[in-house]
């Protein structure tokens, strides 16, 4: 490829993160209540304005990670900023381990509440990549908290809420790929901005690889599978286990070459 292809290619794709994190600027961020709309039409109209947690840190994230890699500009920092203001607000379960919530109103009141611990898992690269960039050391310890809570209940600690698991264990119990490659996801971002625990995350980190590779990823069948057994035997007689999900294998994908490219 020329010089000049590359230089091309390059503008465009400034050009398509400068429009794309300006549509969320100018259509998501909420004015009122603080944090981000996500349900949003193609002009930017919003036709829901429940909040889901996950998108709060994704947000929150995403903007800070821009600063980090770009410079700061002060409405990224104040749009990620304004969603981790409205999860530390409104979307910890204080009465129950700090559980988070799943979903929101508009204003902040609890709405739905899950078993799944993904709201912890973004709130802390959110809060991590914050204090990467601004040295706020009250979002180190929001994004530790919510770190180990998550490596916890994933390690087999009990639900503070009460949840069990998702089937009768008696029946059934087995294995998720999202629990492995997302604390890989969030480990890379820790490992970037909070070195006095590297060898913590180095440690936990390599076994998520480990966990991935020996229970999912079956070159067999030439695919990654979502739910497996406990040992990692492939149940393709439900529905459940035949499960092929395109998104967590680009995610996948992303969080290994980062683990990759550090060891």
């Amino acid at each position: 490829m020329d010089r000049q292809k590359l230089q091309d290619a390059r503008r465009w794709a400034r050009n398509e993160l400068e429009r794309s994190a300006q549509f969320w600027l100018d259509h998501g961020m909420d004015r009122e209540h603080g944090g981000v709309y996500t349900c949003l039409d193609r002009k930017g109209e919003i036709y829901s304005t429940d909040k889901s947690i996950w998108m709060q840190g994704r947000c929150g994230w995403i903007f800070a990670f821009l600063c980090r890699s770009y410079g700061i500009k002060q409405e990224w920092l104040e749009a990620s900023k304004s969603c981790l203001d409205f999860m530390e607000a409104h979307c910890f379960n204080h009465e129950r381990g700090e559980r988070m919530y799943f979903t929101v109103t508009a204003e902040g009141k609890p709405l739905r509440q899950r078993r799944y611990y993904f709201s912890e898992a973004f709130c802390a690269i959110a809060n991590a990549e914050y204090y990467g960039v601004t040295g706020d050391s009250a979002r180190l310890e929001r994004a530790r908290q919510c770190y180990d809570l998550y490596w916890n209940l994933s390690q087999g600690m009990p639900d503070p809420v009460g949840m069990g698991p998702k089937t009768i264990s008696e029946t059934r119990s087995g294995r998720a790929f999202g629990t492995p490659m997302i604390i890989l996801n969030v480990t890379g971002v820790l490992l970037r901005t909070d070195p006095e625990r590297k060898a913590l995350y180095e440690e936990r980190a390599q076994q998520c690889v480990d966990d991935i590779f020996r229970y999912h990823v079956k070159p067999e069948l030439k695919c990654t599978l979502e739910n497996v057994d406990t040992d990692g035997t492939p149940r393709l007689y439900y529905t459940e286990g035949r499960t092929v999900n395109p998104g967590h294998d680009i995610e996948g994908v992303w969080f290994l070459l980062e683990h990759a490219q550090r060891t």
